[in-house]
């Protein structure tokens, strides 16, 4: 998918529509070896341009296998993620207007290419621990040896809200020392 920006000017009263299929396989596989195996990449959206800014809304749905991070096992993730990305000319290089958390690419060459856009979201989203079903239901299950054992953060704030209200023995005693309720 690609356009130069004499062919995106006819859209500029009305944004252009995007729907395709996109073999992007190879290209993921280069950028990233541990990728098993890519569906094809379904794409829809919208580009629209204002004054000198292409802007881009793309939906992204699909398939990647990756290996599971625990045991290698081929794991099917879907994809379904949208990306917004701004362009601008190379010549018109004002990034004024755009919030710092926006994406804003110039475009060297007068073209734009959309398909490194998704390629470049896709690797993004890819997620740092990639578990299969069975090792999501094992991860419950937390280790633990002789005199020591993993807990969870809730079970953590539990055990220290357990410990405050608990009475130190040595101090047992004098509990009732200071109560109001006792005559004076």
């Amino acid at each position: 998918m690609k356009w130069s920006l004499l062919e995106l000017e006819k859209y500029r009263q009305e944004p252009l529509p995007l729907a395709a299929t996109l073999d992007l396989k190879a290209a993921l596989i280069e950028r990233d070896p541990q990728i098993i195996d890519v569906s094809p990449i379904q794409v829809s959206g919208l580009i629209s341009l204002d004054q000198e800014t292409i802007t881009t809304h793309v939906l992204v749905k699909g398939t990647i296998t990756l290996p599971s991070t625990r045991s290698l096992k081929p794991v099917a993730l879907p994809l379904d993620f949208d990306f917004t990305e701004f362009y601008v000319p190379a010549d018109q290089q004002k990034q004024a207007g755009f919030d710092q958390a926006d994406t804003v690419i110039v475009l060297e060459n007068e073209t734009l290419v959309l398909d490194s856009a998704v390629v470049d979201n896709i690797l993004l989203n890819i997620p740092m621990q990639v578990l299969t079903p069975h090792e999501r239901e094992d991860e419950a299950d937390m280790p633990e040896g002789n005199d020591w054992q993993v807990i969870s953060e809730a079970d953590y704030d539990q055990l220290l809200e357990a410990r405050k209200q608990q009475v130190d023995p040595r101090f047992a005693q004098l509990k009732g020392l200071f109560d109001e309720s006792t005559d004076k």
